[in-house]
């Protein structure tokens, strides 16, 4: 909430139909709970939600969110009773108002004092450098750390991320002699025997942790729980003030900082932090129609009106709904209003975090059997809102029209994937959470997942381009979140996890969509995405990328995890062997080719040539290396490169001898261009071998040949859809159009088959079951299936590979013409699909030249270009002369 006082607030109005007496679970966004993201418009005004009483749609009701004006929104509750008997339904609100920490330490202080927060420095040196000097994780500042019982939630020390880089034997802040902080403030007030006050914790509970300063030695005795340090200045004049301490170093302890105070001495006791939890319990006020809400730190009063007078209300005194037993919630009566409290006594009342929720409960919903039934609510910050059933329902009604305009964009030999398409789109726009931390401020950010409250730099990209399908404006959002604003010292864009750089492939494909004039709007990113680039090359900001001297590229020394597989062979193998140091990953080399590609196409649209040198050098460099170091003819895979201190490089292998990167990450050259046709081959005859990679339900992550196969994996042994999108995109590039085809053909298939029988969206697909597995909601990875179900059944959509670039385009109304230009940033066996109204056969000219075409799918127009420019037209067969 925009008006609270406190940064990061949120209100939240929990939904939970639910029927008498029954174990229907608590809606719960981070397990299976028996609700599912059903479907939403493209603009963020329209959601509904399915909760399953009775599995399989014997029972369900459909929740409705529904935007009628800024801040006001519709509730709409219909209930479907499909089995023979009459079913006693009710239907819960739980309101609350949440902040990103309800209990916070707050400084307490004499009233002569100067306080700061140690974030509020000067200058930060670590005596060791840190590899992400200008790349600090998760958006914070350098030096910052979440840290609960501190008095912000943060402080300074060093970043925990030196626990998954051992190999650089990094310590704690304060443990390398030489770590300096200096602070430069000016005091309100003069001091005759000032101290300075200091709050802290340490790493460990053994060793002090020493700092030299003008004002003589400071000494951090070990504590893991916060302490106090207080250090003695002498007299101060109002003023500037100038305060540097500078690490003794430990053997392995480190120091973390919560803020300083400058007292007189004689009330340097009065000096400390108390812990205060948060008042989330409003003032609740009952007026005729509707619930008035007044919380406590400068929010505008909620109204909250129910459109049924059978309505009773409770009081959970917690923060997890969970604690309530679902026995007590599912009866309405009042003899169940102490909703924690157990039957037998056996057991103590749950509390399992604080927090408020005030529950209104619709009570005695009763339903014939196979009838409907419809419930009303909504919630404005205006109380002069009024609103009756019927104005309800229209406006309702102009929402769901509204949500299915663009559908009709559809031909209809899409319609089996219809619903578990729809399914995905959901997902992408309800995988939104605030608040999210990003470098000082709060932001709302669509994550792979709700389970997932933070930032995700791989999985982000992805959730993008499945959002460009429907808002291109959301698109740029999600990749604004990741890039650095030009002043921002802290990072060279947002890390968090696998540093595969997806924003690149988004930026693509929106400039790739964009007219001249849209075009020219995004023009401000490319500073950003070269500055993201170039520490991508290893070559700013103090990037390691580039440390191994030998032309090839690394990552981790940044995160365990290479190409974002979890548990892909090669990089646990990596890992068991400590091997981190010497180690060069295909993917990261990979990736690296492609966004330099990228890039030189988005230097020449935008004029930037003189760049374009640069890009060029950079990705001959890494490709020269690459393909000398890592091709593996005897097993056909490209492998893992290893470095020893002789020069030598060789391929990452088992102890037999076997090529430990036979899978996924051993095709992705493919994805960056740079084989030979004789590779090329091979690469191929692994994708489409049903022995090998090409598996019953799409690409396996791991060659299902290979020993270190395992089919009960998290990626090893399952189908993913990144990387299978990548190679999709790489197969147009290279004229496999028939078999990228069948990729998305089988990725749209397997994903119909689970979701029709689940209605999750689940992270991947297991080979060996053929079922979804993992998070049950998740956007994230999965968001190419939007991209595949569009590329081959929306009319007007235009897909080619990274070395085919679309110039303009233009299509009639009826999708029924079209005219488009282009030009190759390679020249390979360049394939585009366009895709028409299918209702109709076309001829397809090429610089006025009658070209041939195939159709996979009716209406979905794959060509062959072969000029390395050119104009495309496209019209029906009874409007040619």
């Amino acid at each position: 909430m925009r008006e609270s006082r406190i940064p990061g607030a949120r209100w939240d109005l929990v939904v939970y139909p639910t029927y008498a007496n029954s174990a229907v679970s608590v809606p719960n966004v981070t397990v299976p709970s028996d609700y599912h993201p059903w479907n939403c418009d493209d603009e963020g005004k329209y959601f509904r939600y399915r909760y399953e009483l009775l599995w399989k749609d014997m029972l369900y009701a459909d929740v409705d969110f529904f935007c009628i004006e800024d801040e006001t929104w519709g509730i709409r509750v219909s209930y479907q009773n499909n089995t023979e008997r009459n079913q006693n339904c009710l239907l819960n609100f739980f309101a609350a108002e949440e902040y990103p920490q309800n209990s916070i330490y707050a400084v307490r202080c004499p009233e002569k004092s100067e306080v700061w927060n140690a974030l509020d420095y000067d200058r930060l040196v670590y005596a060791k450098e840190r590899p992400w000097e200008h790349l600090n994780h998760d958006a914070m500042k350098k030096g910052e750390v979440f840290i609960e019982d501190f008095t912000d939630g943060n402080g300074l020390g060093c970043s925990y991320y030196i626990m998954l880089v051992k190999q650089w034997n990094l310590k704690w802040f304060g443990g390398e002699c030489g770590d300096t902080v200096s602070y430069k403030k000016v005091l309100n007030k003069r001091y005759e025997n000032a101290v300075l006050n200091i709050r802290y914790k340490t790493m460990q509970d053994k060793e002090s942790v020493s700092f030299s300063s003008r004002f003589g030695r400071i000494l951090f005795e070990p504590s893991s729980s916060p302490a106090m340090c207080r250090i003695p200045l002498g007299k101060l004049e109002s003023g500037d003030f100038q305060f540097t301490m500078e690490a003794d170093g430990t053997t392995g302890n480190g120091v973390f900082l919560d803020f300083f105070a400058i007292t007189e001495a004689e009330e340097a006791e009065n000096v400390y932090a108390e812990k205060e939890i948060r008042n989330t319990i409003p003032q609740i006020e009952y007026q005729k129609e509707s619930i008035k809400y007044q919380y406590n730190y400068g929010e505008l009063p909620i109204y909250f009106t129910i459109k049924n007078k059978r309505v009773r209300n409770r009081d959970l005194y917690s923060g997890c709904l969970e604690d309530a037993l679902i026995t007590r919630m599912t009866n309405s009566d009042h003899t169940y209003d102490n909703l924690t409290k157990s039957f037998s006594g056996a057991f103590m009342d749950k509390h399992s975090d604080e927090g408020f929720y005030h529950a209104n409960v619709v009570e005695a919903i009763f339903l014939p059997a196979k009838s409907r039934h419809v419930e009303y609510a909504y919630v404005s910050t205006c109380e002069e809102k009024k609103y009756t059933e019927r104005e309800l329902e229209k406006i309702w009604e102009l929402r769901v029209r509204s949500s299915q305009k663009k559908d009709n964009f559809n031909n209809k030999e899409g319609n089996q994937y219809e619903f578990s398409t729809r399914l995905m789109k959901t997902a992408i726009f309800s995988n939104i959470v605030y608040p999210i931390y990003r470098h000082g401020e709060y932001i709302p950010h669509y994550t792979p997942g709700k389970r997932w409250d933070s930032l995700y730099t791989w999985d982000s990209g992805f959730i993008g381009i499945g959002m460009l399908e429907y808002s291109d404006k959301l698109a740029e959002y999600i990749m604004d979140t990741y890039l650095s604003e030009p002043d921002n010292q802290d990072f060279a864009f947002v890390a968090h996890g696998s540093l595969v750089p997806t924003q690149f492939y988004l930026f693509y494909e929106i400039l790739q969509r964009a007219d001249e004039k849209r075009r020219e709007e995004l023009k401000k990113y490319y500073p950003m995405f070269l500055r993201y680039y170039r520490y991508m090359a290893g070559k700013t900001e103090g990037s390691a990328m580039n440390r191994l001297g030998s032309g090839l590229l690394t990552v981790y020394d940044y995160f365990y995890n290479a190409s974002g597989m979890d548990d892909y062979p090669p990089q646990k193998e990596i890992h068991y062997q400590k091997l981190e140091q010497i180690a060069s990953p295909v993917c990261s080399n990979v990736h690296f080719i492609r966004i330099a590609k990228i890039m030189k196409r988005i230097a020449k649209l935008f004029g930037m040539n003189t760049d374009i040198t640069e890009f060029s050098e950079d990705l001959n460099r890494v490709k020269d290396a690459f393909l000398s170091a890592a091709w593996d003819e005897e097993s056909g895979y490209f492998g893992y490169i290893l470095h020893h201190p002789d020069g030598r490089c060789e391929i990452f292998r088992t102890e037999s001898g076997e090529n430990f990167n036979k899978g996924i990450d051993g095709v992705t050259p493919l994805i960056a261009g740079i084989c030979s046709e004789h590779q090329e081959k091979l690469l191929l005859q692994h994708l489409k071998s049903d022995r090998e990679l090409w598996s019953c339900v799409g690409i396996s992550t791991v060659d299902m040949s290979a020993s270190y196969f395992y089919d009960n994996g998290y990626w090893n042994g399952s189908v993913w859809y990144p990387y299978q999108y990548l190679i999709w995109k790489s197969m147009l590039d290279i004229g496999q159009n028939t078999f990228a085809y069948k990729i998305a053909d089988r990725a749209l298939s397997s994903w119909k088959q689970e979701t029709e029988f689940s209605y999750n969206t689940f992270e991947m697909i297991q080979i060996e079951t053929e079922r979804g597995g993992w998070f049950h909601q998740f956007s994230g990875l999965s968001s190419p299936i939007v991209t595949w179900y569009h590329a081959y059944y929306k009319r007007g959509c235009i897909t080619t590979g990274y070395e085919t670039w679309v110039e303009s385009q233009r299509f009639n109304e009826d999708y029924t013409e079209a005219v488009i230009t282009y030009e190759f940033n390679d020249k390979k066996k360049n394939t585009m699909i366009i895709v028409m109204d299918s209702d109709y056969e076309y001829q397809i000219f090429v610089n006025g030249k009658l070209m041939e075409h195939e159709e996979h799918v009716k209406g979905a127009l794959e060509i062959r270009l072969y000029e390395e420019k050119g104009k495309i037209k496209v019209i029906k067969n009874e409007e040619i002369l």
